[in-house]
């Protein structure tokens, strides 16, 4: 019975994924998701406890990986500035796992409720937290700007970042990897042409 009661959320779980990406949280009623998996509406009730239960474990998962990914991150090295990039390319190969999930992850939190909505954002802060406080750290090392705002820095490398389920196709041209190495190129150094050093001197 567990087993059968395990393999029925899975099934659940990736159908209602699919339809919160398709129609939206509000636009997906539990007969839809009941039809989708070939069950009486009722019946979902055996493996799960409401609608917003699931849009929550589906956020919640999504989140606590990218939070897990930063962990791995944090052990590569000290430097600020391997630390962001790496962090840049470990982003973007997570959205690329499942970008349409991901889309769910950055836009549908808002229909939560308050208290699983104030879960999530706690772990969400977490994540901006790593960031800030690896740009903090660059600015103490000398290795970033001395007057650089890390707070509106995070904003704006988050923003780029969260864009990226927008666009990305895991059937283009370039890898996860080759596009997490470029999008870091572009956060980190900008487009700016900067003289070489030989020259001036």
């Amino acid at each position: 019975m567990v087993e059968q009661a395990s393999d029925g959320y899975a099934t659940i779980f990736r159908e209602a994924t699919r339809l919160f990406g398709e129609r939206g949280y509000t636009g997906t009623s539990m007969r839809d998701i009941a039809k989708a998996v070939g069950m009486l509406p009722g019946s979902l009730y055996a493996h799960i406890v409401s609608k917003e239960s699931l849009l929550f474990a589906i956020i919640e998962g999504g989140v606590d990986h990218f939070n897990q990914v930063l962990e791995e991150v944090r052990a590569i090295s000290d430097d600020p500035r391997v630390l962001l990039r790496e962090a840049i390319k470990a982003h973007v190969r997570v959205v690329a796992e499942n970008p349409e999930r991901t889309l769910i992850v950055f836009h549908q939190w808002r229909f939560l409720g308050a208290e699983n909505r104030a879960r999530l954002l706690d772990k969400r802060a977490r994540y901006e937290r790593f960031f800030t406080e690896t740009l903090r750290a660059g600015v103490r090392a000398g290795v970033f700007a001395p007057g650089l705002d890390p707070r509106m820095v995070v904003f704006g490398l988050l923003g780029a970042l969260n864009w990226t389920p927008e666009w990305f196709s895991p059937h283009g041209p370039a890898t996860a990897d080759e596009i997490g190495e470029k999008l870091a190129d572009a956060l980190l150094n900008g487009p700016l042409i900067r003289a070489d050093p030989q020259e001036d001197g």
